[in-house]
């Protein structure tokens, strides 16, 4: 594990549901694709606030799992997706390493005075992509990165053609046959969501907009 880029996960995810149930039961190719599935958003997560110290930053994502499979009662796959959540149980792993190895740790991703900034924009995301002064800074390009993992995979497709690929909703209509109506209520959604797991990620919070 050397790098700290996000990759697309090579196979659809089994539902919550039986993801939970397989993992509880130690079913071991469950825990392979559950592992496989997020550790490298979950590396990233770490890499970043550990200084970019790959060794600990693996160190993290080994413990990060650990304490997840103990505590896989306590997933709510309704309130947040298994990456957000994974990357608030990596927050005290990475506290606890830091400490241990006397390490400044930035768990506030955004920086000083970037918080209010990104607030304002994922507040006008109705109206507007982030803008590119909030897409090419370096520490949040990385977050938008994992948030965009994170989503549902159609939230992923509506979200990249609308803003990253500028197409008019017509056409993403008749790319999905879908309505007009119907691909509105879809970004929406998405950008709702987008927006809670960058947030969460962010260690801020998510006020209803």
């Amino acid at each position: 594990m050397n790098s700290p880029i996000v990759q697309e996960p090579a196979s659809v995810p089994a539902p919550a549901g039986q993801l939970l149930a397989e993992l509880a039961r130690g079913d071991p190719a469950a825990l392979e694709r559950w592992f496989r599935q997020h550790e490298s958003v979950v590396y990233s997560f770490a890499y970043f606030r550990l200084g970019r110290d790959a060794d600990l930053a693996a160190d993290a994502t080994q413990a990060t799992f650990a304490r997840a499979l103990e505590r896989l009662d306590e997933f709510d796959p309704g309130r947040a997706p298994m990456v957000v959540w994974l990357c608030t149980l990596a927050r005290n792993v990475i506290r606890r390493l830091a400490a241990e190895h006397r390490r400044d740790v930035q768990l506030d991703a955004l920086g000083h005075g970037a918080g209010e900034m990104l607030q304002a924009s994922l507040n006008q995301l109705d109206c507007q992509p982030l803008p590119e002064s909030v897409v090419q800074r370096q520490q949040t390009r990385e977050l938008v990165a994992i948030s965009l993992a994170a989503l549902p995979r159609q939230y992923q497709a509506v979200l990249e053609a609308r803003y990253m690929d500028g197409q008019p909703l017509e056409e993403i209509a008749r790319r999905r046959d879908s309505t007009v109506d119907g691909v509105k209520s879809m970004l929406r959604r998405a950008r709702q969501a987008f927006r809670e797991s960058f947030l969460a990620l962010a260690g801020a919070d998510a006020d209803e907009s």
